[in-house]
């Protein structure tokens, strides 16, 4: 955790010197917060060019390092260093931590720091993290993102900021989820200058986590919480632009933008500028003419001309030198509706409901329909109602307060929105609701909470000052008058408070139950790394981010998805065989193609053919390695078991693997419940002779899975957690049981619990859940390799023909 918070605070540092800087040089020279989005965009864009011209961690940190120091350098020496000096609103720092702190809390919950959204909620970080670190060591072979054109910037960023703390990757992109809310929350608070301290802190760190904006950020989805950070900053500064020279950070939140988003992130800073001139444009003197802040006459208009052109050459400078590579990001196969379900692009089973923009969704899983929940549908309409209401209100006090700059920018995401649903993907609408969120809570807070307290505590002691002099009436008629000066302010602020709570309790669900990978298997394969890099092996497992733990090869996989872009073509003769994960998994000819094989060490698995031999061992895993060929081997089974009875051909075979006893085994259905959550363990019972098992399970778990059994006190297994994957997965090992008793099968009962959450965690309320799938028990020791034993339970048989010819 301490290496998350490092990296949060040293981006957020960095993002509002480097800023600042910048907003000196643009001749913006009071101190702003808005600096912060400024300076993450310049950040963005350094780190960007450096990795898109061959740099690696160490050369991008130098360079980040240098941007930092001369951006100091400027404001002490700007002024005499009056800027430098100036001191912020200490609750300003109370909004950024407290919203650093809620983002936090998927880490103070599982207890660690991991890669967030695992399973199937998204997996997109097996992409993100294996960027970073290619842009930190080069290794071979290049992530295929890096053709298409992928924005770079901040992986780029984590791997510079990575190389200055000998962090590892994951906690960097762990301080970068804490950063951005850290600094929306800044912005939020410069935009909510209107409130009381207490409710602008509060309401500041609230903008920074909506709901839509917290579902994204506990997948690790990084980029749209991005966008909408620079997005505010974007309208914020539009209203400051007076020369040309001030528009400047204009164009750098543009570049940054391009290099988290690529080009089409563009539309939503285009479309708040066209918005914002159109509404600027509106506001005419009594009606008539011009507007007044524009002049006259049309050559007022020159200005703003030259600072649009002054923000687009900055944006051209700046995204220039890696242009060719960007523009390839044109034809990612996600902006292409028919093309789309190439790769399962997604992680999304239908559109989102609009409504969930709002912020007051309550249940801590995002992609389900109201309908679809398992709470009553009434509370997400009461809810939704609950939040248009109070946006309807507050929409024209905002207006009043502080300007069209951000609902342009809100008009914008909408119209964005609106053609991603009917022109684009389920994927793209939901990332234009991601980006519409932050900017809805804005308004909606901005707009019911600002406070006319002032004038109403001075016309409370004038009247307290006259009332000596005042007979009953009088007094009773003052008392309706205030009542109704102050009604109208009151219950916009009590719908505001009632959305507040409503919109922090949605996002708190979400945010507690955000799973956070565990990390043994993980840990495993980075053991295995280094004996097979530069190689490439064939994986017979299910984990998405495979490729980023065993970067440098190529592990292949034979079931295809969208994060393993090394496929071999499986075993199509077995059924199902997308369930089953084993040497049989793929045809003898295909098996030969690979020096290495990677399994799981459960024992209900078909062997190796003769010639492989294990050199690598961990709890989990084990890496074969071939010194021999596989041809003329031939699986016994039909379907996703290791073997069968009798199953050799007509014709005699020539060697056959053939198990002790056949395996006993049981589906998720034998558990009294598959689910598993907190204390409550479930049971099943397997028909076990006596003598020593094997077993093995399949499952996926936030926390650790302890097997136990009340027939056989001696056995405990404690299986690690495990979120590689959540459907058709491969068998682990699950402990051996040495059951007792007179020969003949007895059902045995097996247990299964899951670890509580540590004491933050229950104390935010947060559950641990394992799913338990098949499990079986296998009597231990190798499978017996020789000729005969056609009458057993075979693995695998060799045919005469083949053996000969090899031979």
């Amino acid at each position: 955790m301490i290496a998350a918070i490092a990296s949060a605070a040293l981006l957020v540092a960095g993002s509002l010197v480097v800023g600042q800087a910048a907003l000196v040089l643009a001749g913006l020279t009071r101190p702003s917060l808005v600096a912060g989005p400024v300076g993450l965009a310049a950040l963005l864009v350094v780190a960007g060019l450096v990795a898109g011209w061959g740099g690696e961690g160490t050369v991008i940190a130098v360079a980040l390092v240098a941007l930092v120091v001369a951006a100091a350098i400027v404001l002490l020496r700007f002024d005499g260093g009056s800027v430098a000096r100036s001191r912020h609103d200490p609750a300003a720092l109370a909004a950024a931590v407290l919203a650093g702190l809620c983002a936090a809390i998927p880490f103070i919950a599982a207890g660690h720091v991991g890669i967030l959204g695992v399973g199937l909620v998204n997996d997109d970080m097996a992409s993100h993290l294996l960027l970073a670190d290619w842009i930190d060591e080069r290794f071979r072979p290049e992530p295929v993102l890096i053709d298409q054109g992928y924005p770079l910037g901040p992986h780029a960023l984590v791997a510079g900021v990575d190389e200055l703390l000998a962090a590892r990757s994951i906690d960097v992109f762990a301080g970068l989820v804490l950063a951005i809310p850290a600094l929306t929350a800044l912005v939020a608070y410069s935009a909510l200058d209107r409130l009381a301290r207490a409710a602008r802190v509060a309401a500041s760190a609230l903008v920074a986590l909506p709901y839509m904006a917290a579902a994204y950020l506990a997948q690790e989805a990084f980029k749209e919480p991005i966008i909408a950070l620079l997005l505010i900053a974007f309208a914020l500064l539009l209203p400051a632009v007076r020369r040309p020279r001030n528009a400047i950070p204009l164009g750098l939140l543009a570049a940054g933008t391009v290099y988290v988003y690529s080009f089409p992130g563009l539309a939503w800073l285009l479309g708040t500028a066209v918005v914002w001139g159109l509404f600027t444009a509106l506001r005419t003197e009594g009606g008539k003419g011009l507007p007044p802040r524009l002049g006259r006459e049309l050559g007022a208009w020159r200005p703003l001309a030259l600072a649009a052109g002054v923000a687009i050459a900055t944006l051209l400078v700046l995204t220039l030198p890696d242009l060719g590579r960007l523009l390839d990001f044109v034809d990612f196969r996600a902006l292409h509706p028919g093309r789309a379900n190439e790769g399962g692009l997604g992680n999304l089973a239908g559109q989102l409901s609009p409504l969930e923009a709002l912020g007051v969704w309550p249940t801590s899983e995002f992609r389900l329909s109201a309908a679809a929940s398992s709470h009553p549908a009434i509370l997400f309409y009461a809810g939704a109602l609950l939040a248009g209401v109070a946006f309807v209100i507050a929409l024209p006090r905002w207006l009043r307060r502080h300007g069209p700059a951000i609902p342009a920018a809100l008009a914008t995401a909408v119209v964005l929105y609106l053609l991603a649903r009917a022109l684009g993907t389920v994927y793209t609408s939901a990332k234009a609701l991601a980006i519409a969120a932050p900017l809805l809570t804005l308004i909606t807070l901005g707009g019911l909470l600002a406070t006319e307290a002032p004038r109403i505590r001075e016309a409370v002691g004038e009247r307290r000052r006259k009332l000596r002099s005042m007979d009953a009436r009088t007094v009773r008629s003052t008392d309706a008058e205030r009542f109704r000066a102050v009604l109208p302010h009151r219950l916009p602020v009590a719908l505001g408070l009632a959305f507040a709570l409503a919109a922090a309790l949605s996002s708190f669900l979400i945010l507690r139950q955000a799973p956070v990978a565990p990390e043994a298997h993980a840990d495993e394969l980075a053991e295995i790394r280094s004996l097979v890099a530069g190689e490439k092996l064939l994986f017979l497992g299910r984990d998405n981010f495979v490729l980023y733990e065993l970067r440098g090869s190529k592990p292949f996989t034979h079931v295809r998805n969208f994060y393993d872009p090394y496929f071999v073509e499986p075993n199509f003769e077995i059924s199902d065989v997308a369930a089953k994960f084993d040497f049989d998994s793929v045809t003898a000819t295909a098996l030969a193609e690979f020096p290495y094989v990677l399994t799981t060490r459960a024992a209900y698995a078909s062997g190796p053919p003769p010639g492989y031999r294990v050199i690598a061992r961990t709890p989990s895993y084990l890496l074969w390695e071939r010194h021999g060929s596989p041809l003329g081997r031939m699986p016994a089974e039909r379907g996703p078991e290791p073997g069968r009875v009798d199953g050799c051909p007509r014709r005699p075979p020539g060697l056959v693997s053939t198990f002790a006893e056949p395996p006993v085994t049981a589906d998720a259905t034998a558990w009294s419940h598959s689910t598993v959550e907190n204390a409550d363990p479930a049971t099943l019972e397997l028909d076990l002779a006596p003598g020593a098992w094997d077993l093995s399970l399949q499952y996926d778990a936030t926390r650790p899975v302890t097997l136990s059994s009340p027939d056989v006190p001696g056995f405990s297994k404690t299986v690690p957690g495990n979120l590689d994957y959540r459907g058709p997965a491969p068998y682990w090992p699950a402990g051996e049981i040495e059951v007792p008793g007179p020969p003949g099968d007895r059902p045995v009962r097996i247990t299964a619990s899951v670890e509580r959450p540590p004491l933050a965690g229950r104390l935010l309320g947060a559950d641990s859940i394992a799913h338990l799938g098949s499990i079986a028990a296998t009597r231990p020791g190798e499978p017996r390799v020789g000729p005969g034993g056609c009458d057993d339970y075979v693995d695998w048989f060799e045919r005469r023909r083949a053996k000969a010819r090899d031979g």
